[in-house]
C-alpha cells in the first residue's frame, strides 16, 4: 500500500480557503496527481484542505471521503518559559527537548508540559481514525504493524494539514508524535510518501519514502518557519 500524506495548497487562513496562489499550487499538484494510480482520496473538512483535494478530483473524476479527524491539529501546549499555551510546533526547543517523555509513542501523555492539554486525546483520534480507514482497505492493525487481508496493492490520497499530517507519520512509523511536530516542515501542497514493507509475508510496516516533496511546483520555496497551519 501506498499513502500519499498531502498538505494543502496556501492558505488564507482568516477565510479557510486558497489564495490565488494556492489555487495555482492545487492544479499543479492535481496534473502530478494524475500519475498516480490512487483509488480512493480523504480529505480533512476544512475549506483549504477541501479546496486542494477537489483540484484533483475534478480531473480525476475521484469523489472526496471526509473525514473529521484530518482536521487541523491545533492542540496547545503550555510554554512554561512563555507562560502561556503555544501551538505543538512553536513549544521553545529548550523546552520539548529536555523532556524525555516527550519522546516516548505513547507515554508523551504523561509529560508535565501536556497537563491539561487536549494534545493526546486529539493525537488519539487520529490515530483511532487512521486505522480504522487502513482496515477498510485491508491493513488490520496487530501492535505496531498491520497484518494484511486480500489485496492490499493500492494507493490512498489524504488530503490535510502541517499537524494532521505529522501525526499520521507518526502514527506509522510508531513515534512520539512531537517528533514530527517539531523535527519536520512543509510547504503548501508538499507530498509525504510512505509505503508498506512488503517483504515480509502477510505483517508489515510503513516506511517512509519521500517527506516535503514539491516538484510539482518546480522549487522548494521554503517556509522559514512560518505557521504551517
Amino acid at each position: 500500500m501506498k499513502l500519499l500524506v498531502i498538505r494543502h495548497g496556501s492558505p488564507d487562513y482568516e477565510h479557510d480557503c486558497l489564495t490565488e496562489r494556492g489555487k495555482a499550487e492545487a492544479d499543479l499538484l492535481a496534473q502530478r496527481l494524475m500519475k498516480e494510480d490512487i483509488a480512493a482520496v480523504y480529505t480533512s473538512p476544512m475549506g483549504r484542505a477541501r479546496e486542494t483535494a477537489a483540484a484533483y478530483t475534478a480531473l480525476s473524476g475521484h469523489e472526496a471521503t471526509v473525514c473529521d479527524w484530518l482536521h487541523e491539529f491545533d492542540a496547545a501546549i503550555t510554554d512554561v518559559t512563555a507562560g502561556e499555551k503555544v501551538i505543538t510546533w512553536d513549544m521553545r526547543p529548550k523546552i520539548w527537548t529536555a523532556s524525555e517523555k516527550l519522546f516516548e509513542r505513547t507515554g508523551f501523555k504523561d509529560a508535565p508540559e501536556l497537563v491539561g492539554s487536549d494534545m493526546f486525546p486529539r493525537s488519539e483520534a487520529v490515530r483511532k481514525g487512521l486505522d480504522e480507514l487502513l482496515a477498510r482497505h485491508g491493513l488490520i492493525r496487530e501492535g505496531g504493524a498491520f497484518r494484511k487481508q486480500g489485496n492490499t496493492d493500492t494507493t490512498l490520497a489524504l488530503f490535510c494539514h502541517f499537524g494532521a499530517g505529522c501525526v499520521v507519520i507518526a502514527h506509522l512509523l510508531g513515534v512520539s508524535p512531537m517528533i514530527t511536530l517539531q523535527g519536520f516542515s512543509a510547504d503548501p501542497t508538499a507530498v509525504a510518501t510512505l509505503c508498506t514493507d512488503d517483504r515480509f509475508e502477510d505483517v508489515v510496516n510503513f516506511r517512509l519514502h519521500g517527506y516535503g516533496d514539491t516538484y510539482h511546483l518546480g522549487m522548494q520555496t521554503g517556509n522559514g518557519g512560518v505557521n504551517y497551519k
